[in-house]
């Protein structure tokens, strides 16, 4: 063979040697990058040749130069040797003649397979007096001269598992954890501790695939070290120290079946979150859409006039009261405010106007509406049909209940109900009682002249006469439902007849009539009179009117207008401690102890319950006028008021007297009533 070929064998040879060499380091490295990845690995002597590779290909590195041109056929074997191949086995030098000495025949060594654990050990640093980090640094870094005698611990921890076992460290520290806790609720005091952190790996002489016993051996191996001392060289100095039963990490993987129950709990968590959100949503929708449906089937002067959110609850009226003030000084307001005047009307009673405010009770609003499907189901049944044909003076009753027409049209509704707007005048610690639970109360605290029920009036200076004369008056206006209602005229409550002789006198509703109404005229002629009853000159004679309503979910009040004692009275009118308007004979309605007129002079001296009966509301009557005749003539009713006031001073005055020696003689005959039934 001539020189050329054996040259180019020898390169060719020297290459393939190479190569082979790198494809085993590269399988050295992807296999302690699997190892590191997986946690755990197996890794045998066999597989990992890498330590043994390198001198070996040295040494046929060497050899190739000293191999002459007739060891055509060694080359060839060295190119095809195995790994396996002992060292002793390649030729280490010498002339040609010593080549056929090198065996042919490749000698293998057993396999032992070995298991690699990574580990984390945090071990207990008893002597914790003994480390003095500065006081910024939570760790310090171990130096490698001190991984012998760690590994060391390690391995003497490990010597009931296997005496064989190896230890590799990777890292170690010492850390610094520092707790905080209070001391007596006021100082914060801080107390520190340290611990040795190993990061290492285990080699076995056996295997121990996760799961197994030995697992749990090697843990609790561990976790019983010994107190054993330590020579620590690290960054901050050495530190001579004792640690102690580790707390060991690494060895056993979370377990998967917990890892899928907490999933699966998330899961269902995520769906029942989403279904309970889906729920809430669906009926905060449905909700609102019923709001808006009632809405617009309940459309009417009866609604809010402003939005409910501006409502406010006012503690004073109870938890289920929601007020608004208006302020006429605002520009938004003022034209309501201004729409409640005009309801109100002139006030000639001697009160003005403090303070007004819309009032709101949900429940009752709500039960209101109710009550107006239940009346338009009613009026079409014959039960509920007038039948005034059939009573005494059938012409001067229809009057009365045209009269009453004038008041429906004074409300506008989409529904087919009768609603009339009327006022109650009534004293302020009334409120809590009458807007919270309703007007039902009012019926049973008196017998009534015109029946047993709660009393209204179409007027709003006709209801503030039964106010206090004083800072606690004030008018409710409510609006009213009416069905059926009965016409009373003066045949009902004749002229010269006393209460107890009217013919509803203490009486409930007549027959199927829902409701009462009666315009009345002051039996005197006088306005300043309280004996009011129906005209004998007919309806057309009636100044005021009263509506007895006996049902109080037919009520809904609205508005509540807060009164005081007008300024413009005179001191003479002042001082007079009686009511302005009393009665002036015994016929007159003082001569009943059970009307509400008889409490009059109880709401000026006492705040006892009684004086709280049987008040009165009004509705404003007819069209008012513009806002400059409206003044011009509440200002000539003033006049003529005050004018009639000083006339009818001394007259008031012996009413008065007479008024209180009436109520002397009921309570002291009263008295007398009950000592005999206790008797």
């Amino acid at each position: 063979m001539s020189n050329f070929y054996r040259t180019h064998l020898v390169l060719t040879v020297q290459l393939l040697l190479l190569i082979q060499s790198i494809q085993t380091w590269e399988n050295y490295n992807r296999k302690l990058q699997l190892k590191s990845s997986e946690g755990i690995g197996q890794i045998s002597n066999a597989s990992i040749s890498a330590n043994t590779s390198v001198p070996r290909i040295k040494t046929i590195m060497e050899n190739l130069h000293t191999i002459g041109s007739n060891n055509a056929d060694l080359l060839v074997k060295l190119v095809t040797m195995d790994e396996t191949t002992d060292d002793t086995d390649i030729p280490t030098g010498g002339t040609t003649t010593n080549a056929p000495t090198v065996s042919t025949s490749s000698t293998t060594t057993p396999d032992i397979t070995r298991t690699e654990l990574p580990v984390q050990l945090s071990y207990t640093i008893a002597t914790p007096d003994s480390i003095d980090l500065p006081p910024n640094v939570t760790s310090s870094a171990i130096y490698t001269e001190s991984y012998p005698q760690i590994e060391k611990m390690i391995r003497d921890s490990l010597s009931n598992v296997s005496d064989e076992v190896n230890v590799i460290i990777y890292e170690a520290e010492i850390v610094q954890s520092i707790v905080q806790g209070k001391w007596k609720k006021l100082f914060v005091r801080s107390s520190s501790s340290y611990y040795l952190y190993i990061d290492a790996i285990l080699q076995l002489p056996f295997e121990c695939p996760s799961g197994s016993t030995c697992i749990d051996e090697i843990q609790t191996a561990l976790e019983k070290t010994p107190l054993t001392e330590l020579t620590l060289n690290t960054a901050n100095g050495i530190f001579y120290t004792a640690v102690e039963k580790p707390t060991v990490q690494g060895l056993k993987p979370l377990n998967p079946q917990a890892n899928y129950i907490g999933l699966i709990v998330g899961i269902v968590l995520a769906v029942l979150s989403i279904l309970v959100l889906a729920v809430v949503a669906s009926y905060v929708i449905v909700q609102k859409r019923k709001v808006l449906k009632l809405n617009k089937q309940f459309q009417g002067d009866f609604n809010l006039p402003i939005d409910q959110k501006y409502l406010k609850k006012k503690h004073n009226y109870g938890s289920k009261i929601f007020s608004y003030e208006l302020d006429e000084s605002n520009a938004f307001h003022w034209p309501f405010a201004r729409l409640v005047k005009t309801w109100m009307g002139p006030q000639t009673s001697g009160f003005d106007i403090r303070m007004m405010e819309i009032v709101e009770n949900r429940d009752k609003f709500n039960h209101f509406r109710q009550q107006i499907e239940i009346v338009e189901s009613r009026q079409n049944q014959s039960a509920f049909q007038p039948a005034v044909d059939k009573e005494t003076n059938a012409k001067e009753r229809q009057k009365v209940l045209k009269r009453l027409d004038g008041l429906y049209k004074q409300v506008t509704n989409n529904r087919n109900v009768n609603i009339v707007r009327v006022w109650h005048g009534c004293n302020k610690q009334l409120l809590p009682q009458l807007l919270g639970e309703g007007f039902a109360s009012l019926g049973q605290l008196d017998d009534g002249w015109f029946g047993k029920g709660i009393y209204f009036s179409s007027s709003a200076e006709y209801a503030s006469r039964y106010c206090p004369q004083n800072e606690n008056s004030c008018l409710i206006m409510c609006y009213v439902l009416v069905l059926n209602p009965f016409p009373v005229i003066h045949n009902d409550a004749p002229k010269h007849a006393k209460p107890r002789d009217f013919r509803f006198y203490g009486r409930g509703n007549h027959r199927t009539y829902q409701c009462h109404y009666i315009p009345v005229a002051p039996v005197s002629g006088e306005k300043s009179t309280m004996d009011f009853r129906p005209s004998p000159e007919g309806t057309d004679r009636a100044i005021y009117d009263e509506l007895v309503v006996f049902e109080s979910a037919n009520i809904l009040p609205q508005i509540v207008v807060h009164l005081k004692p007008s300024e413009s009275l005179s001191p003479q009118i002042q001082l007079v401690a009686a009511p302005l308007n009393v009665p002036t004979s015994n016929e007159s309605k003082h001569c009943n102890p059970n009307h509400p007129s008889s409490y009059r002079q109880r709401f000026d001296t006492s705040a006892t319950e009684d004086q709280y009966e049987m008040d009165m509301i009004n509705v404003s009557v007819g069209e008012r006028n513009d806002n400059d005749d409206f003044n011009r003539q509440r200002q000539d009713d003033s006049r003529r008021q005050d004018d009639r006031r000083r006339q009818d001073a001394p007259r008031r005055q012996d009413a008065l007297r007479r008024q209180d020696n009436s109520r002397r003689q009921d309570d002291r005959q009263w008295q007398y009533d009950r000592r005999d039934n206790s008797d």
